[in-house]
């Protein structure tokens, strides 16, 4: 029997030639956009593999041989799914943040994927593989904000001694807050409270 390792976001890769049936074209796409499909109706807890692989038109098998664990396939459909967010480049810190902020405000309250993230976090606890791919992920999709407040210490709108790392975890931690636990609004009016808060911590 051919070795098999779990390669790069999860996939399980063959390390000798698959013997059978050649892989089905479009099956990966066709797994990925069920995945999604089954996770907005249902919720993380109740996907069944069984029932993404009926959507796709392929076996579990099959789904297995490319994914290692349930979760690693969701974070790979959200992966390709969900795009990061724009890096906006308006021509002041203030105006970045706006945009970028007001964005994430909208995605986050209209977004139909908002049960998945939290449940993969639970599960990244037990599992170091799946903790790395999202770490990852997270890391990714942070790259646009650290731009933003970047580019404000090189106009020298903000302090080049702020720690930029900290200020993205500022900015962004208290929207997953709301979302997660407290359940209070998030829109315009959040937006620019948490900037009048924050900005005048980090300004030159």
């Amino acid at each position: 029997m051919a070795a098999t390792a779990s390669g790069q976001n999860g996939v399980v890769t063959d390390d000798a030639p698959r013997r059978g049936r050649p892989r089905t074209v479009g099956a990966d796409e066709a797994i990925l956009t069920a995945t999604l499909d089954v996770a907005r109706e249902v919720g993380f807890r109740g996907m069944a593999m069984d029932v993404i692989a009926e959507r796709a038109g392929v076996s579990k098998a099959t789904i297995y041989r490319r994914w290692a664990s349930k979760e690693a396939l969701v974070l790979e459909a959200l992966r390709r799914a969900i795009n990061p967010l724009d890096d906006a480049d308006l021509g002041s810190v203030r105006a970045d943040l706006t945009t970028y902020l007001g964005n994430l405000a909208e995605r986050m309250a209209t977004g139909n994927m908002a049960d998945v993230l939290p449940h993969l976090i639970e599960w990244s606890v037990h599992d170091p593989q799946l903790r790395a791919q999202l770490d990852d992920y997270v890391a990714h999709r942070r790259r646009p904000l650290v731009a933003i407040l970047q580019r404000g210490v090189e106009r020298g709108e903000i302090r080049d001694d702020v720690e930029l790392d900290t200020m993205v975890d500022a900015f962004v931690g208290p929207f997953i807050y709301r979302k997660l636990l407290t359940g209070a609004p998030i829109g315009a009016g959040f937006v620019d409270d948490l900037l009048d808060l924050l900005i005048p911590t980090i300004t030159a």
